[in-house]
């Protein structure tokens, strides 16, 4: 079995799963239509915050489906920001109007994070919804202007990884200073994996970001945020090999993979490792992307203490003893060393078992692959 940290070094709290917005690569499957019926009370989430203040856990995350749908969501915030860990508030910023705004400038939040899928609204939009790209922008300047933590997030796939280079521009223009990319993983609604970016414009897309990073030429401090989490990402190593650049890996992604690998090569996922997810129902998950697969929950802090549930349960044990000699298909022929196995979530909608492979990794046919 892996080693496990004694408690998770990041908790993401999800408060509803309604959402104003219906995006269709959502993990969460949630959308305007979804219950709030068994969401967790303003006390019951302050119990919870609590137990993980005590646990030591340094970083919390409150999120969604929309925080901002809850009426009492300033209740929870507030009960929130009591406790010692890294506060961070996930939103889509189309609800922070600029009394919510003045609000949260009361609160001592460390990183309010927004999400941006695009340059403009005929980006933003087509996954998200009419107009919502513009009232982001005016959320994101409502809480500037109380001098608020405002980063963003942006979610990548198909529908807008040829505008990802314009977006980054769009943050320095902004003045954020923080951005993260976040690669869609096939859960949720996007469990089919038709909306991930291929590799035809990933690759162009990647190589051009990295050679304008290593000129210095953004101001805006990003990382790209993929499902899979090894030593190093195969969303960054397979293009920089495609075009013979690997030199730029470890001068501006800080990747290595000439380090000494002969140990024996461990499964990488986190989920239920150094990290978990809790639902807005109380249920717990190895991440925030196995959210809603009912085989994967790990208990319910409703029922339990979150701490029996993180050093006791039959699913994050379960988690932690997978080992390469489990695993099946393409992951377990990799020659790569430096590969921990990809996502195991992912691994489980394209593939149909924990146990499988990441499908929507860039490994397969590499050699066959035409960049035009």
């Amino acid at each position: 079995m892996r080693d496990y940290s004694p408690y998770p070094l990041l908790v993401d709290v999800c408060v509803t799963n309604r959402c104003n917005l219906n995006c269709s690569y959502c993990s969460a499957e949630a959308g305007p239509f979804a219950s709030k019926k068994g969401e967790m009370s303003v006390e019951k989430l302050d119990s919870v915050f609590r137990e993980l203040d005590l646990m030591g856990v340094p970083r919390v995350g409150v999120t969604g489906g929309e925080p901002f749908m809850r009426e009492d969501i300033l209740d929870i915030l507030k009960a929130f920001d009591q406790y010692r860990f890294a506060k961070v508030l996930n939103t889509n910023g189309n609800l922070i109007t600029d009394s919510i705004a003045r609000e949260l400038s009361k609160l001592n939040l460390d990183r309010i994070c927004v999400t941006i899928d695009g340059s403009k609204s005929s980006v933003h939009d087509s996954q998200r919804g009419k107009g919502s790209f513009k009232k982001a922008i005016e959320g994101i300047k409502n809480l500037q202007r109380y001098n608020l933590p405002v980063s963003t997030l942006f979610t990548l796939g198909k529908h807008n990884v040829d505008d990802l280079i314009n977006t980054i521009r769009l943050n320095d223009m902004l003045g954020i200073e923080y951005m993260s990319v976040m690669v869609i993983c096939p859960t949720g609604r996007a469990n089919d994996g038709s909306i991930l970016a291929d590799k035809k414009h990933w690759y162009p897309v990647f190589l051009s970001l990295t050679e304008q990073l290593s000129r210095g030429e953004f101001k805006v401090k990003f990382k790209i945020v993929p499902p899979n989490e090894s030593d190093v990402f195969w969303t960054h190593y397979f293009p920089l090999a495609f075009y013979n650049r690997l030199d730029l890996l470890e001068s501006v992604w800080h990747q290595k993979v000439d380090v000494n690998f002969d140990k024996p090569r461990e499964i990488s996922c986190q989920a239920g490792v150094r990290a978990c997810s809790i639902n807005h129902k109380g249920d717990v998950y190895g991440c925030d992307l196995m959210n809603g697969i009912d085989e994967l929950v790990a208990g319910n802090v409703k029922e339990q203490k979150f701490s029996e549930i993180w050093h006791n349960s039959v699913i994050f044990n379960k988690l932690r003893s997978i080992t390469f000699d489990d695993i099946s298909g393409k992951c377990a022929e990799c020659p790569l060393p430096w590969c921990g196995g990809g996502c195991r979530c992912s691994a489980l909608e394209l593939d149909g078992t924990l146990l499988g492979s990441d499908l929507a990794c860039f490994y397969e046919q590499q050699r066959d692959m035409e960049v035009v």
